[in-house]
């Protein structure tokens, strides 16, 4: 009945419902997305979590950083995000004990003092409120790597030479994996690589959650319309997401597509280099079924899902898309 009624509209009303249906969907997926980042992003959370924290403290420890790794460093720049930095490491230390993201705070506070002093620029308040917190540091807890800058040289950036191009040219979507396990080392191995990827601020807010068995495969896979025909035959599933509780303000209300994209890749790149067959599946998909997925996977609404990745072996032949490629000049524009 309804399709008959439909049916005898004019176009131009047909149209115009379908226009205006399509607004309105638009207008809730948009106001959805709105309120998760109000919810759960730093600025405008009401209740701070140990993740809120973390995140502030790497986004003043990277200014530091980037400041320190200048050609030409100013003797005492930044001095008052430097001693926010003190307070918060502080109060971070008395609510959660030393962490691996405190103790890089730590670093990064002794690596600008050591600068300043090195530059003849001395600071007894804070070398006094550093040696402090030093002394909360027991034997037990382990050192930690990172923090501050560290010296390189152009070899250390090109003794690692690929063909970049060649490694890039041999990847494909595969749509029919091979039987076999992929071990959860295997995966943990690419994950520690994709850490490298960039994010802002180094906040690296990337998640990836590793789906094995047969049924949690098969009711992940329901939500994504892109796997008919081979998502059955993947070893493993994976989804990334991105904490939106590592984000701030309103310039970063995308932030997480941005970094959540170039992470993805990279995880794929790594699984590529050990080997591995993968098949990006887009999550592009509406705030209900997004949230049906969550629950399913278990993952917390704080997270904004980015990719799902279907993971297998490679048989020894098989067929690819074989799709074309715009030339770069098309997508190249020269401003001079």
């Amino acid at each position: 009945m309804r399709d008959k009624i439909v049916n005898a509209l004019p176009m131009s009303v047909r149209l115009w419902v379908r226009k205006n249906k399509f607004t309105v969907s638009l207008l809730v997926n948009y106001w959805y997305d709105m309120r998760a980042f109000y919810r759960f992003s730093f600025e405008t959370n009401r209740v701070k979590t140990k993740r809120h924290d973390e995140g502030n403290l790497i986004f003043y420890y990277h200014k530091i950083e980037k400041g320190l790794s200048l050609p030409k460093p100013r003797v005492g720049f930044a001095k008052q995000h430097v001693l926010y930095l003190f307070d918060e490491l502080e109060a971070y230390r008395q609510k959660y004990g030393w962490d691996n993201v405190s103790k890089v705070t730590l670093n990064t506070l002794d690596s600008y003092v050591e600068f300043n002093r090195a530059h003849d620029f001395e600071m007894p308040e804070m070398t006094g409120r550093l040696q402090a917190l030093k002394n909360t540091l027991s034997k037990e807890v382990n050192e930690t790597t990172g923090g501050g800058v560290r010296e390189i040289t152009r070899d250390d950036l090109e003794k690692s030479k690929i063909n970049f191009k060649e490694f890039v040219f041999s990847r494909y979507s595969i749509r029919n994996f091979k039987p076999g396990e992929v071990s959860i080392e295997l995966i943990q191995e690419a994950i520690s690589i994709a850490q490298k990827t960039p994010s802002v601020c180094n906040r690296q807010s990337a998640k990836v959650y590793v789906f094995c068995g047969d049924e949690i495969k098969k009711n992940v896979l329901k939500y994504q319309n892109g796997n008919a025909g081979f998502g059955g035959t993947a070893d493993k599933i994976l989804i990334v997401s991105m904490d939106m509780r590592d984000f701030r303000g309103v310039i970063e209300r995308n932030q997480y597509f941005i970094d959540g994209g170039m992470y993805a890749m990279s995880l794929i790149y790594a699984l590529h280099s050990l080997g591995v067959g993968t098949c990006p599946l887009n999550l592009s998909i509406t705030h209900d079924i997004e949230t049906g997925l969550k629950k399913t996977a278990q993952i917390p609404d704080s997270e904004k899902l980015i990719m799902m990745i279907a993971v297998g072996h490679v048989p020894d032949n098989l067929k690819v898309a074989y799709s074309h490629r715009r030339e770069a000049s098309e997508v190249m524009k020269v401003i001079r």
